[in-house]
């Protein structure tokens, strides 16, 4: 494991949908996290590549964490929906692709994530306080480098996974993670949930 790594903690931090929760979120989130998120912020923007790659596939490995891992490596993206319907229950459900630009890591060439949203029903708002919930699908991180595969090894140390390659791309198959792949070529990692590892956080902002 790197050795420097900030404290992950606040990664994982949740709380229960009551309307007390609701109303102090903001304040049991930084009373709990304190300075946790900007060290991790300060963290993945100056650390060594090795690093990052290291971060980017540990933070997924045991727990699915909340969403802060590419704000911190860049803050500027455009929202493409992919797809938008209601479900049986009335929830508005949609699939939306943010691809980011002007990144903070000279090292970063192209970025793109995935998420699932699901937007409640005026009833289920009621009871919830939320609005709704969202979730990451996949990560994909491109590089001006090339990928130490030895560093993606190292992270996923503990996990049982295959290793196949095919047409330039070594697919990572893990097991009992929230990792269901990742799929690697020599400048690029796409990281691909497991859905049925999602923990739905408490929205704080």
């Amino acid at each position: 494991m790197m050795t420097n790594l900030p404290k992950l903690d606040f990664l994982y931090f949740n709380l229960e949908h009551t309307e007390e929760n609701y109303l102090n979120k903001r304040n049991l989130y930084y009373n709990k996290v304190d300075w946790d998120e900007r060290h991790f912020e300060d963290y993945v923007k100056v650390c060594s590549f090795e690093e990052l790659i290291f971060l980017m596939i540990y933070i997924y490995k045991d727990k699915y964490p909340r969403s802060i891992f590419d704000s911190a490596i860049s803050l500027d993206y455009e929202k493409q929906n992919l797809l938008s319907h209601t479900n049986k229950k009335g929830r508005g459900i949609s699939e939306n692709k943010y691809i980011f630009n002007n990144f903070l890591r000279k090292d970063v060439t192209g970025m793109i994530s995935q998420f699932h949203s699901e937007e409640y029903t005026e009833d289920e708002i009621i009871e919830k306080y939320w609005r709704g919930e969202s979730y990451m699908q996949n990560l994909f991180l491109e590089f001006n480098k090339e990928v130490p595969i030895h560093i993606i090894d190292k992270a996923l140390e503990g996990k049982e996974y295959t290793k196949t390659e095919k047409d330039g791309v070594l697919l990572y198959e893990v097991k009992d993670s929230p990792i269901a792949s990742l799929e690697v070529t020599k400048n690029s990692i796409k990281l691909n949930i497991n859905e049925e590892k999602v923990i739905l956080y408490v929205m704080i902002w």
